[in-house]
């Protein structure tokens, strides 16, 4: 990254308004959010880990459409590896749910600039699919959560089923979140 674009990002966010500087918040505060998440399941991560993951965040406040996210998600990820032991988890599920949001606010903040005017239809997309991917967050966590209550182990059937269901559950997603326009 270059010192001209990076004062380039500065201005432009200095100058945030609406959506753009909603999604700036989001950036902010979900990676932070999932902090927290990992230190009420586990304790705390590393500190080097949460001391990477908010100097990166206020970067990508800044600079949304870098690679900087996935250094962000990827620190969150581990230093919840390395500290939750349950997966099943209600705190699991709001770990996903704050990546899921940081990720989704990061790429919206990337799509224009942070004073740029959002249209309703604009924003009705982005919220559906966010809503969709929240929701298939929340079933896969009640799908784990029952596989571990029912001891289920290793069913071939079960699995089979799942990514079938799985499959089916992406091409209803794609035409949904596309206005059946996927293929034309």
């Amino acid at each position: 990254m270059s010192e001209q674009a990076f004062q380039d990002s500065w201005w432009l966010l200095t100058r945030a308004r609406g959506v753009g500087l909603l999604l700036r918040i989001l950036v902010l505060v979900s990676p932070l959010a999932a902090l927290v998440c990992t230190r009420a399941a586990g304790g705390p991560a590393p500190v080097v880990i949460e001391f990477g993951v908010v100097v990166l965040t206020l970067f990508c406040v800044v600079l949304p459409d870098s690679h900087l996210g996935l250094l962000v998600s990827l620190l969150a990820g581990v230093g919840w590896l390395a500290t939750v032991d349950d997966t099943t988890t209600p705190w699991s599920l709001a770990m996903a749910l704050t990546l899921l949001v940081f990720h989704t606010s990061l790429a919206a903040a990337s799509v224009a600039a942070p004073g740029a005017a959002w249209t309703a239809a604009l924003r009705r997309r982005w919220l559906l699919r966010c809503g969709v991917l929240a929701m298939a967050c929340v079933a896969s966590w009640l799908l784990v959560a029952a596989v571990n209550v029912y001891d289920v182990a290793a069913s071939s059937a079960l699995v089979a089923a799942a990514l079938v269901v799985l499959a089916v559950a992406g091409l209803m997603v794609r035409d949904v979140t596309t206005d059946g326009a996927a293929g034309h």
